[in-house]
């Protein structure tokens, strides 16, 4: 990463006090976790912090909450899921974050245990005003967005820090979300007889009396 680049994240970083305690050193994580400057990761950003607000809850430390992220893949801006997931603290890693196809930039926040929901969606015309953008422009004609000039990328995400969240998003009233049964969290190990590396014995396969990971295994996931 570029000095001029890494200077431009500590700056923008500071901005995020405003979000509250750590917000600084969350905001500049997320920078850095996503690798570049753009409007997508910071718009998730505070997607996930509405949320959060509407739901009445706290960044997620255990295992207590689930995003569904409406983006999908194959699409300009799905540095929104990063933001989302950064903000939010459910994280891939957790098992707590999921991702639908719908082309959407929407988030669903949901508490495991009571079922409760809300969805955050980004306003019609905060989209097409992103897609318009010279930013967007310059990756639709294949810049990196490393290569994007700052003086074009800074001020996308200085905009979004500026606005209040009625000036970006659309907040549902909590509702019920449906969850299927979650399993028990499983702890306990087997060495694969095939291959010998470790797995999960919850992912392991019987064959012929033989415990294996699933590639050796040769069943289908």
């Amino acid at each position: 990463m570029k000095p001029e680049q890494i200077e431009t994240i500590m700056e923008l970083g500071a901005k995020g006090s405003a979000f509250g305690e750590m917000g600084d050193t969350l905001f500049t994580s997320s920078f850095f976790i996503h690798g570049h400057i753009c409007g997508g990761m910071p718009l998730g950003y505070r997607a996930g912090l509405a949320a959060l607000k509407a739901l009445g809850a706290e960044r997620e430390l255990n295992m207590a909450k689930l995003v569904v992220v409406e983006t999908g893949t194959g699409h300009a801006a799905g540095c929104f899921a990063d933001g989302a997931q950064m903000a939010t603290g459910c994280t891939f890693g957790k098992g707590l974050i999921k991702r639908s196809e719908y082309g959407k930039w929407a988030i669903n926040l949901i508490e495991k245990a009571s079922h409760k929901a809300v969805r955050v969606s980004v306003l019609p015309e905060v989209m097409q005003a992103s897609f318009a953008s010279p930013f967007v422009q310059m990756r639709h004609k294949g810049v990196a967005p490393t290569e994007v000039p700052l003086d074009v990328s800074k001020p996308l995400v200085e905009n979004l820090l500026a606005k209040q969240d009625e000036d970006l998003f659309t907040m549902s009233e909590v509702f019920d979300y449906p969850l299927p049964e979650a399993p028990e969290a499983n702890f306990n190990l087997v060495v694969c007889k095939s291959c010998g590396e470790v797995v999960a014995e919850n992912k392991a396969h019987l064959k012929d009396g033989k415990a294996l990971c699933l590639p050796c295994s040769g069943y289908r996931a």
